[in-house]
């Protein structure tokens, strides 16, 4: 770190940028511990928690709740104006898509479940709950409810940690996802969810609602997700319509 200046834990943090870069220490490798790192460099533990912070700020770093900290991999760019799956999505981007079952089997919906599928209150549904992991890492908590009497006996047809749910709909039931709307919001972890997803107390999160239509126009899905915040970035195009452009 000879020439360089500012503030020690800085220092620190641009000869760590530095080695990243040059690929000496690569994305998905585990940084040494606080105690190690500031025995290396004869500093304090606060300043190099101080120096782990500043990347963890800039995105470069990332701290996964009991295990440590971790060289980023690049966020998931997800396209809003495509409708695919988690696992059509990973595989598009390089990934490997994996998922943890939470929970799986029929449920009554819920008010806004009900709402968004055409459906009574308590009416019958096909509920999935699932942690999506990329690359064995958890990214998403993810709810999923089908309407019951589109795709009977569906929780039964697939091992869904492994399947996609687009994929078995298509196979066996002639459904054929084809359009949906989709909203998005910004929020903060509750502690189960940032357990799940390995994230600290209160840390930002995109919570997700989309409605998903067949050919025929008819909604069939509803999905609840929560997003890590450090590990997306939603990306649409836009165009300048004719009129707006006048």
């Amino acid at each position: 770190m000879e020439g360089m200046t500012g503030p020690i834990y800085r220092r620190i943090a641009s000869s760590l940028e530095a080695d990243i870069a040059a690929g000496r220490i690569k994305e998905g490798d585990k940084l040494p511990s606080e105690r190690v790192m500031a025995e290396k460099h004869g500093i304090s533990r606060m300043t190099a928690r101080q120096a782990l912070q500043h990347l963890a700020a800039r995105g470069i770093l990332v701290t996964r709740t009991g295990q440590g900290t971790f060289v980023s991999q690049p966020a998931i760019e997800q396209k809003l104006a495509t409708l695919t799956g988690f696992t059509e999505e990973m595989e598009r981007l390089g990934r490997r898509p994996s998922s943890i079952v939470v929970a799986s089997g029929p449920g009554d919906a819920d008010r806004l479940c009900a709402a968004a599928l055409d459906l009574p209150i308590r009416g019958v549904v096909h509920r999935l709950m699932r942690v999506r992991l990329a690359d064995g890492q958890p990214v998403a908590m993810e709810t999923t409810e089908v309407r019951a009497d589109v795709a009977p006996g569906l929780l039964e047809m697939a091992d869904f940690a492994h399947e996609s749910l687009y994929d078995i709909l298509r196979k066996h039931y002639r459904v054929e996802p084809t359009s949906a709307e989709q909203s998005l919001k910004a929020a903060l972890a509750p502690p189960a969810v940032a357990r799940t997803l390995e994230l600290a107390d209160a840390a930002p999160v995109l919570e997700l609602t989309r409605r998903t239509f067949d050919s025929n126009g008819a909604a069939f899905e509803f999905v609840r997700s929560v997003y890590r915040g450090d590990a997306y970035v939603m990306k649409v195009d836009l165009s300048i319509q004719s009129e707006a452009a006048q």
